[in-house]
């Protein structure tokens, strides 16, 4: 922005020498001094216009076109011209520039994410794994309370982070994993009348891995396309690579999504 309002405050200034020094050809004698001079105001105001959007050009400045090509297609005499020029001449040099830096539209990478994952499935399929382990929890099956209790805990974190941003999505998964990896698995397994629970809740995990792997792609397409498109100067493209966990619950920096390792063995 800077850079912007840096080039903008040249132009302008640029702008008010070429206006001095028609003033100064119009009190003369020289005709086509005149013309040249009228001919430079014009070049100037239309190269300020060039960079303005539509919302930030003053109206002195369409003023200033007007007042050189009314000259310049000899619609106004030289009298005509330093009369209006004038009042012109005021109201470019009081003129104060001012930009809302926010109404650039920024890249936003969080409302690109959420759209996608509205678009998925996920956050159906983490009610159905949340709503899965509730079933198990309540099922009589269990009698230990630290189990019953990591059970509420993945339960209520899957839930809440249904909708939530990428490493809240992201979390909520490894914790599912984490957790059933460590230690639930093995032991909720042992329990006979979880079979059923279980084999639903292994066939949801699968299908969420599939959609996760979908939505990485898909946000990262969408990424890489939008700045390709907006920013063309860059000339090495954004990678936009996904911070994911592995089966044991570290980072992998360029792997896909996580797995179960009881269902990926």
């Amino acid at each position: 922005m800077l850079f912007f309002i840096r080039i903008v405050q040249e132009k302008h200034s640029a702008l008010l020498s070429s206006v001095d020094a028609l003033l100064r050809a119009l009190v003369g004698e020289d005709g086509n001094l005149k013309l040249v001079s009228a001919k430079a105001v014009m070049t100037a105001a239309t190269d300020l216009l060039a960079i303005l959007s539509g919302g930030d050009v003053p109206a002195w400045l369409g003023n200033v076109i007007v007042c050189a090509r009314n000259f310049g297609t000899r619609q106004w005499s030289a009298g005509e011209l330093l009369v209006n020029l004038i009042d012109v001449k005021r109201e470019i040099e009081s003129h104060k520039w001012k930009f809302d830096e926010t109404s650039e539209n920024a890249f936003d990478f969080d409302r690109t994410f959420d759209q996608c994952r509205k678009q998925s499935k996920i956050p159906d399929l983490f009610n159905e794994i949340s709503k899965l382990l509730e079933d198990i929890r309540g099922s009589n099956e269990i009698d230990s309370i630290s189990m019953l209790k990591a059970l509420g805990k993945v339960s209520a974190t899957l839930k809440k982070s249904r909708d939530g941003s990428y490493f809240a999505l992201n979390g909520a998964w490894e914790l599912l994993l984490g957790s059933l990896n460590n230690y639930m698995w093995n032991e909720l397994v042992k329990l006979p009348g979880l079979g059923a629970p279980l084999e639903a809740l292994a066939k949801g995990i699968q299908e969420v891995d599939r959609e996760m792997s979908k939505l990485h792609k898909q946000v990262h397409d969408e990424m890489a396309r939008t700045v390709g498109t907006e920013v063309k100067a860059l000339s090495h493209k954004p990678l936009f690579s996904f911070v994911e966990y592995g089966r044991n619950g570290r980072l992998l920096p360029d792997a896909g999504s996580p797995k179960l390792q009881v269902l990926s063995a």
